[in-house]
């Protein structure tokens, strides 16, 4: 296992290779782009400052490429036990563990279900749809508008029968997936950067802390440690997505940064003119998506070891979030591991949206969506649904 920082520490570069007697920096005139970039961020993650961030994200045996080789393992939770330990605080206590559990579940029933309604909601309206389609079609029949039964025949009706099978495979997907993950533990449910985040919040890493913007990319998840000398660096930054691609596509780390999206883009979204009139605004799709003054454009979080009432000792999380409107709000979360994931996950989901809205905005596109009780598949009698828990 590494070891801590040491009391004085020299940056770190690669020491393979022929290099300069007196940089001691390797000579990489001859390597290529992702060979430079791959002895760097190796170089860089083994540092001993980086300790653990750079083990995480850098070592082949990181507890994130284990879980994709062994994944009947949970890596994430010895993982996090081990640096709590070391940390001073304890291994993480079971009903911390058994409460996210619970949550989480909860959630994704919540989240399954959901999505499985909306696309119940837009069959029917298909459904509708197509009846009108029809209608028009045996009116267009009985006045000989031959174009007319043409144009229903051969475009709208195939359009319609064309969406109902999307909404039906999205359907099935997503009950599918639920079936896969609905066992699935808190800390395996997280998304990677969302995990490294929760390490610092748990009290394991009380050395660091994190901060998540929203990019280009989705969110972006920060590391830095705190109270790091200037001349001795210890950060690192990477998007949710390109984490996926290094930990499931086997791509290098590479020095590509996503855009974020600034304060002022946020504000020009949200002042951006209404689409339609006010007085029909309950029924702009497009508002749907329009995110507030309260939409959150970054999260910063902390951690301090206290001593609890009981005598143990406890982890005391800080949370500061930036909201649209230039404001922040600070919150404290003493031993409470699912108001942290809480909130943290509601700033993902906020960042999520409004770069939805973007999306939306650029594209013009998007359709209302509601509630419904169960997706129907071809007849009536056959449905996509969860089952009630």
């Amino acid at each position: 296992m590494a070891t801590t920082q040491p009391p004085e520490e020299t940056p770190v570069f690669p020491s393979a290779g022929p290099g300069c007697d007196t940089c001691k920096k390797p000579d990489m005139s001859n390597m290529t782009w992702e060979d430079g970039a791959k002895n760097f961020f190796s170089a860089y993650f083994a540092a001993p400052r980086m300790w653990p961030i750079g083990y995480i994200l850098g070592s082949p045996y990181s507890p994130l490429r284990a879980e994709v080789e062994m994944p009947s393992k949970n890596w994430r939770n010895a993982f996090e036990d081990l640096l709590a330990l070391r940390s001073g605080r304890g291994m993480i206590p079971e009903k911390d563990r058994k409460a996210e559990d619970e949550h989480t579940a909860r959630k994704r029933f919540e989240l399954a279900s959901f999505s499985i309604s909306e696309c119940n909601y837009l069959l029917d309206c298909n459904k509708k749809l197509e009846a009108s389609y029809l209608e028009s079609r045996q009116w267009a029949v009985e006045h000989k508008e031959q174009h007319v039964v043409q144009t229903i025949t051969n475009d709208l009706l195939p359009w319609i029968k064309s969406k109902n099978q999307r909404l039906i495979a999205n359907a099935q997907r997503t009950k599918a997936d639920y079936d896969t993950y609905k066992d699935w533990t808190a800390s395996c449910s997280k998304l990677r950067g969302q995990w490294v985040a929760s390490l610092i919040t748990s009290g394991a890493l009380p050395d660091w802390r994190s901060g998540m913007y929203n990019s280009t990319d989705g969110p972006v998840m920060a590391f830095s440690k705190r109270n790091s000398p200037p001349n001795l660096d210890a950060s690192f930054s990477i998007s949710e997505l390109e984490l996926q691609q290094v930990f499931e596509e086997g791509l290098p780390y590479d020095f590509r940064s996503p855009a974020l999206l600034s304060l002022a883009a946020t504000k020009a979204l949200i002042e951006r003119p209404h689409t339609i009139p006010k007085s029909e605004l309950p029924n702009d799709p497009m508002e749907r998506f329009r995110p507030s003054k309260s939409s959150i454009i970054h999260q910063s979080t902390e951690c301090d070891l206290i001593k609890m009432p009981d005598g143990s000792i406890g982890p005391k999380a800080k949370i500061q979030t930036t909201l649209a409107d230039g404001t922040t709000e600070a919150k404290e979360f003493e031993d409470n591991p699912v108001g942290v994931l809480e909130e943290i996950q509601g700033a993902h989901r906020s960042m999520t949206m409004m770069l939805g809205a973007v999306e939306k905005m650029l594209r013009g596109l998007d359709e209302p969506l509601k509630r419904a009780a169960k997706v129907i598949i071809g007849d009536e009698s056959q449905v996509v649904s969860l089952p009630e828990g």
